[in-house]
């Protein structure tokens, strides 16, 4: 029983978590890219694929995984809860509606 309780929270908190490793070094890009556009106005923005190059070259390929354990403890807690929350609200909902499927209305 407690197993199929806890199947939502962990495999949200799994998928969240691996989406965010995925994504981090592209969100690393991005902000970089943010900066430069602010920190150099009127000179064009380099590319993504400029931006990683220039970060690999000058701080090694880890460094684009600074800060990914700040993204992870941030998704452990709040994608398990979120996702795994929604399904057990989900559930009682239907459970309350004599098992049949939740309108619209219900769900916002």
């Amino acid at each position: 029983m407690f197993v199929k309780q806890a199947e939502p929270f962990v495999c949200g908190g799994s998928a969240a978590t691996f989406a965010s490793c995925i994504i981090h070094p592209i969100d690393l890009a991005k902000v970089r890219m943010q900066l430069y556009g602010q920190l150099n106005p009127g000179k064009p923005v380099p590319g993504f694929t400029t931006i990683i190059t220039n970060i690999v070259k000058s701080d090694g390929i880890t460094s684009v995984y600074k800060g990914v354990d700040a993204a992870i403890g941030r998704q452990m807690v709040y994608g398990t809860a979120r996702i795994g929350l929604h399904r057990t609200f989900s559930d009682k909902l239907v459970e309350y509606n004599d098992g049949k499927p939740i309108n619209f209305f219900v769900k916002t």
